[in-house]
């Protein structure tokens, strides 16, 4: 039997069909199914795992997509009408929200413990050179070692 070349829209139903057997078979199972089936190479019978994998991610990140641009639709209608009813507290709330979202508000608090000390050393703007040192290691708790170097 001659091994045909699939044409676009057999190769796009090959690929349809593998991504189907990824999420209930192992890999050495459909390696071994498309084989028989299309009567393809093991290197071929990658490509089209490594094809159907792509198609999946790209679902995924459609999906992904899809809900946040859902969920913050809602938040904004919500929002609308927290500033109607005069509610602003309730509207920057959502706000915040709508940021945590869209990945540009952190959506949980860290504190930051360094240990040891911190040594400073920078050239401070007038401003800042009038700051008091000892008030700065006071307030660090004498963790800082801060030289400043005063412009002239």
């Amino acid at each position: 039997m001659a091994k045909k070349e699939a044409d676009k829209v057999e190769y796009q139903k090959r690929i349809y069909a593998v991504s189907l057997l990824l999420r209930r078979k192992p890999t050495s199972f459909i390696v071994e199914f498309i084989i028989d089936k299309w009567k393809v190479s093991k290197a071929q019978a990658y490509k089209y795992i490594r094809e159907a994998r792509a198609e999946w991610k790209k679902y995924f990140e459609k999906l992904k997509g899809d809900g946040i641009a859902y969920h913050i639709t809602q938040n904004r209608d919500l929002k609308d009408k927290a500033m109607t009813d005069g509610d602003y507290k309730l509207a920057f709330d959502i706000a915040r929200e709508e940021a945590k979202l869209m990945g540009v508000y952190p959506t949980e608090k860290h504190e930051v413990n360094i240990k040891g000390e911190l040594e400073v050393n920078s050239k401070l703007d007038k401003k800042l050179a009038l700051l008091d040192i000892n008030e700065l290691k006071k307030l660090s708790k004498g963790n800082i070692k801060a030289n400043a170097i005063k412009e002239q």
